[in-house]
């Protein structure tokens, strides 16, 4: 019979070699299935700062988001990612009105405004708004001294044939004590 110490080593022996065949299991799986397959033709990567026009005032921009890392969970710290392109000064990495914009203080006041009736969603509603109701209010104005007058009119008879009426109608002002 075989002694006790020569099975415990038999035994360990065999564990061994189970752990390193599963190794080499897994390593062909990590390599085979990480390996793009035969004949594949691999297409140009994408880089988050492609997306940004390659001009001398948006350099900054593109340094940063060609640094940062761009795989798995990840939040750059320290500085704010923003892909997007100001309106007043024409670079990528803010937007208007933000305090990193070189022409947030200074502006021209036909710019500015250009700029606020652009970006503002509401603009042409509220205008449509005041211009309808300024318009109805002249019809309403209107209406009234259309109004008046033909009541002056009529008053004006009535008062030649009757002096002793004491109150004439004045227009938009209301009633006048003669």
């Amino acid at each position: 019979m075989a002694s006790p110490d020569k099975e415990k080593h038999r035994s360990k022996s065999k564990k061994k070699k189970r752990e390193v065949e599963r190794v080499q299991v897994l390593k062909h799986y990590d390599t085979f299935y990480s390996q793009a397959p035969p004949g594949l033709i691999k297409e140009e990567e994408e880089h988050p700062e492609d997306c940004i026009p390659d001009l001398p005032e948006n350099r900054e921009a593109r340094e940063f988001l060609s640094k940062a890392p761009s795989r798995g969970l990840w939040m750059p710290l320290g500085k704010e990612v923003k892909v997007m392109k100001c309106w007043r000064c024409k670079t990528y990495g803010h937007r208007t009105g933000d305090r990193e914009c070189p022409l947030f203080v200074t502006g021209n006041a036909e710019i500015e405004k250009f700029r606020y009736i652009h970006e503002d969603p509401m603009h042409n509603f509220i205008s449509e708004k005041r211009k309808a109701e300024k318009l109805e209010r002249v019809q309403q104005l209107q209406a009234l001294l259309a109004l008046s007058d033909s009541s002056s009119s009529s008053d004006s008879s009535s008062s030649d044939s009757s002096s002793s009426d004491s109150t004439k109608w004045n227009g938009t002002k209301g009633f006048k004590a003669s």
